[in-house]
């Protein structure tokens, strides 16, 4: 696309770390759904990957890029951005992708926000976390160098947020339109 690269490999490496970990392990400590035994278990000669869950992994992903690089190329387009700049805001967004995607693994069928919605304290904690090491990431100096960011102002954090929000609300509605279709 003719673009520098969005991310550092040290950035790379730091959304691996912060965003694989703790909140994937949160994620296994998740109240069961209320109606998780209603639906029959998978058959054993079943994959696991199924069509329809390579979809929405397609579209999640498709969703974070295109989120990333558009926020990305606003920002290197903006004369008052710098290129350090820039990168900051993506590396952030893509961060803040992750911890709004979370929510997508937590319930298949129905909405995310259920019953359930706060009764996972360590998910909370975990993604709290990743939000204060991001934060630290790219507004605190000693950080700003190895990370190669420049300090990110309130707007680009609600710029970042917002976006990042999309990966949620898009799966929502997707979630919405298949009970009005069943209904």
């Amino acid at each position: 696309m003719g673009l520098p690269l969005p991310f550092t490999p040290i950035q790379l490496l730091w959304v691996n770390i912060i965003m694989d970990g703790p909140p994937a392990m949160a994620l296994g400590v998740d109240p069961a759904q209320p109606d998780m035994m209603s639906h029959p278990p998978r058959k054993a000669t079943d994959r696991i990957l199924k069509p329809r869950l390579l979809g929405k992994l397609f579209t999640y992903g498709m969703t974070m890029a295109i989120g990333t690089l558009g926020v990305f190329m606003w920002a290197r387009g903006n004369s008052s951005y710098t290129d350090q700049h820039a990168q900051g805001l993506a590396f952030t967004t893509f961060v803040m992708f992750q911890v709004f995607n979370a929510f997508n693994a937590r319930v298949a069928r129905r909405s995310t926000f259920n019953a359930n919605f706060f009764r996972n304290r360590m998910l909370w904690l975990a993604l709290a976390g990743v939000v204060v090491l991001q934060v630290l990431a790219v507004q605190w100096t000693p950080a700003q160098v190895i990370f190669n960011v420049e300090k990110l102002t309130p707007g680009d954090w609600l710029l970042a947020t917002l976006v990042a929000s999309s990966v949620l609300v898009l799966e929502e509605l997707r979630k919405l339109g298949l009970r009005i279709a069943k209904a």
